[in-house]
């Protein structure tokens, strides 16, 4: 039986689908979302520690990752209703160190109704590599 996304469904974006396409992450972050010249296009990209806040744990990220996460985290607040559904889902979880999130978590954060967001990127079809976590 499949299953199905629902409300409590973690969500994710999947890097080997970036890796598996024929698309280019950085490229794609750089051309078509608001980074502007805060961000430079050849950030170094040595690797940063980062600890968890809620487990105390030390994780390295690339150092062009931790600029972007910071980067979402701070943008506007009514820059989620100001964009695409997909690039609003997608810069959330940017900003959030792409650690799952629920439909319904994401769906407080970019004021849409958590129905349009599970029909939006919880359907067969992928976009930016946003998936549901249905295994967990």
């Amino acid at each position: 039986m499949l299953k199905r996304p629902m409300a409590d469904t973690k969500f994710t974006i999947d890097y080997d689908w970036w890796d598996k396409s024929d698309l280019d992450l950085k490229t794609y972050l750089l051309t078509r979302l608001p980074i502007d010249e805060d961000v430079p296009a050849e950030a170094d990209t040595d690797e940063v520690d980062l600890v968890d806040s809620e487990t105390g744990e030390v994780y390295r990220v690339d150092g062009f990752q931790y600029i972007v996460q910071t980067y979402f985290s701070q943008l506007p607040e009514d820059f989620a209703t100001r964009t695409s559904l997909v690039d609003a889902v997608f810069c959330v979880l940017l900003a959030n160190a792409n650690i799952p999130m629920t439909a319904q978590e994401i769906a407080d954060r970019v004021h849409r109704p958590v129905n349009t967001i599970l029909k939006t990127v919880g359907g067969p079809k992928i976009y930016q590599g946003i998936r549901p976590l249905l295994d967990e």
